[in-house]
């Protein structure tokens, strides 16, 4: 198992400060979804696209995830098609990066079409973007998160999907804030995790639904046993910290929290492996 974090835990810093943090703390990759202040977009220059991967590459570091924003749950066949194509040309950039997986959500939805029908549409959707995703070896992972936290919700739709080239991020909080045990969420979609992201939060009343972000072992989500259940399926993907307690604009600096979150991970894959 590797470990990584994703640039979105530091949304402001340009990519030699996440080079310098992940080196530091031992992590073998980076997921790549804000640089600078900004998304990730595919639609950067070619130039801009290359120094990104030899710098990253020359680090020793992999570019293990993509982060897209795609979300495909609108109701509007043009909004679906757009997102649509918004994913297929992060494949591309996946591609270009020699990233193996290009992350997307679900989405949230407005009250009035049933969960069937949307369930649907995001399967038709994810689909259409793992055939055309299928050529360049690159994967797609739909994560835990918004209207498709829970184990339940994923696997319907990757039911629907019928389409081995689309896995899932398992995100440790969002099917806990939803309802679901450990244990619910891992029988539903342990066969089809390709990356995890690592967090904890505790239920406090504020922050997101009454959860609000801590560090590694000071909240209410037992990491322990989630990270048990990778190491003891010999899950070989990456374990990518997501810290969203840092300031929404980037303002502050989680160089301390990153590093206790990756040393977290390690002590956990280590006590899993009884080592």
């Amino acid at each position: 198992m590797r470990v990584s974090f994703t640039t979105y835990s530091a949304p402001a810093w340009p990519l030699e400060r996440h080079i310098a943090v992940a080196t530091d703390t031992g992590c073998d990759g980076l997921e790549l979804r804000n640089l600078d202040g900004q998304p990730i977009d595919p639609a950067m220059p070619a130039e801009r696209r290359t120094a990104i991967f030899e710098a990253v590459a020359d680090a020793g570091l992999e570019i293990c995830v993509v982060g897209s924003s795609a979300r495909f749950a609108f109701s509007s066949p043009a909004e679906r098609r757009q997102e649509v194509e918004r994913a297929i040309a992060f494949v591309e950039l996946a591609d270009a990066w020699d990233a193996p997986i290009v992350r997307v959500f679900g989405g949230n939805y407005d009250p009035g079409p049933s969960d069937d029908e949307v369930n649907g549409w995001v399967a038709e959707a994810l689909r259409e973007v793992a055939v055309a995703a299928d050529p360049f070896g690159i994967r797609l992972a739909l994560e835990t998160h918004d209207a498709f936290s829970t184990g339940r919700r994923v696997r319907r739709v990757l039911d629907l999907a019928d389409h081995t080239g689309i896995g899932v991020v398992w995100d440790f909080a969002h099917p806990v804030r939803h309802g679901e045990t450990v244990d619910q969420t891992w029988d539903l979609i342990h066969r089809d995790v390709i990356h995890a992201h690592f967090k904890d939060m505790k239920l406090t009343g504020g922050g997101r639904d009454g959860w609000e972000s801590v560090g590694p072992g000071q909240g209410d989500l037992p990491l322990a046993a989630m990270v048990n259940r990778l190491v003891q399926s010999n899950y070989d993907g990456y374990i990518s910290t997501e810290w969203e307690g840092r300031h929404p604009e980037g303002a502050d600096d989680p160089t301390d929290m990153l590093r206790a979150h990756t040393v977290s991970i390690r002590g956990l894959i280590a006590a899993a492996r009884g080592s």
